[in-house]
């Protein structure tokens, strides 16, 4: 066990039911801060610091790759494109990210806020396929790109508009599918989920359950939402890549309490955690923000290198 990776089942989180009303009562207080932060706690840095993008690197142990091998993957979520977050904003984080020269891109949902324009979509569009035309590039969907979620909070009905933009961009969208890939040679499997407050996350129709073979290669897995994991601990998995928290956009300074993140699970906010003796979840703080703002909590791009055990 890496000991710099946190443990999570030794952290001996207390459970409790997934409650949505208490989640969006915290985006309502979040949306209050975005109000109060400027006359209270220096609003000035609060709007830059959402600009303020950081290039975050992680090395991780992994199965399947050999001694003198190595993958590295870009790993971004939480795009959130909209009227205070434009696709140049979006262009600018790719183009951070891939100065590292990664191997894959891996997008693990929010590509919106809200409705976009037809014309914003297409600029999107335009973006990323300057970027998946030279890397593998590969997506799932978060709650605010479509759906029962979506649709009760302002944002669109169904996913449609976001697979067809993808599609556009050339980018390899996996909503409760699994493909098998090489990367540099190397065999894996990839398995992307629907969105958990979507209610589309149906890990059955694409994952190989415990109780069954182990798949022969390892699996990574895209899952917006990182409180999934409990849906996801029956099947096999190996890497899971996540955003959604925006690393709790607004953490108290001096200490690591985000106490507007919307999951359950506070002990899993942001960075690379182990939860058993196998795997490993990573969450990305995100590129965009929600409210124009972000407090002691930069948005980000990672690099994750797989290198050997």
């Amino acid at each position: 066990m890496n000991p710099e990776v946190p443990d999570y089942q030794k952290s001996k989180v207390r459970k409790r039911p997934v409650n949505l009303k208490k989640l969006a009562r915290r985006r309502m207080i979040l949306r209050i801060l975005a109000g109060l932060i400027p006359p209270i706690f220096g609003g000035i840095y609060a709007k830059l610091e959402a600009g303020w993008l950081d290039l975050s690197k992680t090395s991780l142990p992994f199965r399947g790759i050999k001694k003198g091998e190595s993958l590295k993957l870009l790993h971004i979520s939480d795009l959130h494109l909209s009227q205070s977050f434009s696709s140049k904003q979006i262009e600018s984080a790719l183009l951070k990210g891939f100065s590292e020269s990664p191997d894959a891109c891996f997008i693990t949902g929010d590509f919106i806020s809200g409705i976009p324009s037809k014309n914003d979509l297409e600029e999107l569009s335009k973006v990323l396929l300057k970027f998946s035309s030279k890397i593998p590039t590969y997506a799932c969907l978060g709650n605010h790109d479509g759906g029962l979620w979506s649709s009760s909070n302002g944002g669109p009905k169904n996913s449609n508009q976001i697979r067809n933009m993808l599609r556009k961009a050339r980018v390899r969208l996996l909503v409760n599918e699994r493909i098998s890939l090489r990367i540099k040679g190397i065999p894996l499997q990839l398995v992307g989920v629907g969105d958990l407050w979507s209610k589309e996350c149906f890990p059955r129709l694409c994952m190989t359950h415990r109780s069954q073979r182990p798949p022969k290669e390892a699996v990574i897995l895209m899952c917006h939402n990182p409180d999934a994991k409990e849906m996801l601990k029956s099947y096999f998995w190996n890497l899971m890549l996540a955003g959604h928290t925006h690393g709790g956009q607004f953490v108290i300074p001096f200490t690591k309490f985000a106490p507007f993140a919307p999951v359950v699970d506070q002990s899993m906010v942001e960075g690379l955690h182990q939860w058993d003796k196998w795997r490993h979840i990573h969450i990305t703080r995100g590129v965009g923000n929600l409210y124009g703002i972000r407090f002691n909590c930069r948005p980000e791009v990672n690099l994750l290198e797989l290198v050997a055990k």
